[in-house]
């Protein structure tokens, strides 16, 4: 995400009293454990869920019981409500956030010159036929209106996409569109008139035109452990894991995973096995007809 490129800390951090007995205690794998931690709360808000077994899962390389230790035994994190946080790091994200909020507003002046001299929204050029033929072709359109300039958006399509898929919307592209169209055409106000200042709320309250779930929760909580680590490790392969994914059933221990084109599929299954990431699954990889 484009938010998650960097993260601040001290200069020296690694001497900080609760650190070094970090450190004293558990090595070089406790601190790695931290770090990843911490990469981890700036990548979703500031906020994790205390499930050791799949913080360790999608670690690949630590044990639940050592996750368990770094965050409960030196005073480096909290836990409230199920959820793993830090003070400083809400600190840090809160203060980026204004940052980029205060870039944003300021951006916004300018923006709006050019925005009111073509009342005509851009979203109106959109060529639909393409889009319907192609749901992703919803984003790489509007991903070339943000390049142009043309679309007032605080975060990328892709990022308000990854929100979507993550709430298991059953049209994640098309709900991407009629999101971006709504707040476009208010310059990101809500109904009320009062700006929009929470930007992921604003994706997270959002109603959805069909209802229920696209997959099980269980499998979704798996496949986010999986994109996390593509994440991490190669951008376009975690692309690929959200805009080219089908279907996503389980039964049992078997997960069957369904991909757009058989390219997609390859390099998702490559990823995946490369990096033992089934986990306890047993998985069957096909292509949509």
């Amino acid at each position: 995400m484009k938010d998650s490129q960097y993260i601040t800390h001290d200069l020296g951090a690694r001497n900080d009293p609760k650190l070094m007995d970090l450190q004293m205690e558990m090595g070089g794998q406790g601190l790695g454990i931290f770090w990843c931690l911490v990469e981890m709360l700036w990548e979703n808000g500031g906020y994790i869920p205390a499930n050791y077994r799949s913080i360790a899962f999608a670690l690949r390389w630590c044990k639940p019981a050592e996750v368990e230790k770094v965050v409960n035994n030196f005073g480096l994190f909290q836990i409230e409500d199920g959820q793993i946080f830090s003070r400083s790091a809400l600190e840090r994200i809160n203060h980026k956030k204004d940052k980029i909020q205060r870039m944003s507003e300021g951006g916004k002046k300018g923006q709006s010159n050019r925005w009111h001299k073509d009342p005509e929204r851009v979203v109106n050029n959109l060529p639909d036929k393409e889009a319907d033929n192609d749901p992703d072709a919803i984003n790489k359109l509007i991903n070339k209106q943000i390049n142009k300039g043309l679309y007032n958006m605080p975060l990328t399509a892709a990022e308000f996409f990854e929100i979507f898929f993550f709430r298991n919307l059953k049209d994640p592209a098309g709900e991407l569109k009629r999101f971006i169209d709504y707040y476009n055409a208010r310059d990101w106000n809500y109904q009320d008139g009062m700006p929009v200042t929470d930007y992921t709320q604003a994706a997270e309250d959002w109603k959805p035109k069909l209802t229920g779930k696209r997959f099980s929760d269980e499998a979704l909580r798996w496949y986010r452990a999986v994109w996390n680590a593509a994440r991490t490790r190669m951008q376009d392969a975690s692309e690929t894991l959200l805009r080219s994914l089908d279907a996503l059933t389980l039964s049992g221990q078997q997960l069957t995973l369904r991909y757009k084109t058989d390219k997609a599929g390859r390099a998702a299954a490559g990823f995946i096995l490369d990096n033992d990431l089934a986990g306890d699954y047993k998985l069957d990889f096909r292509v949509s007809n």
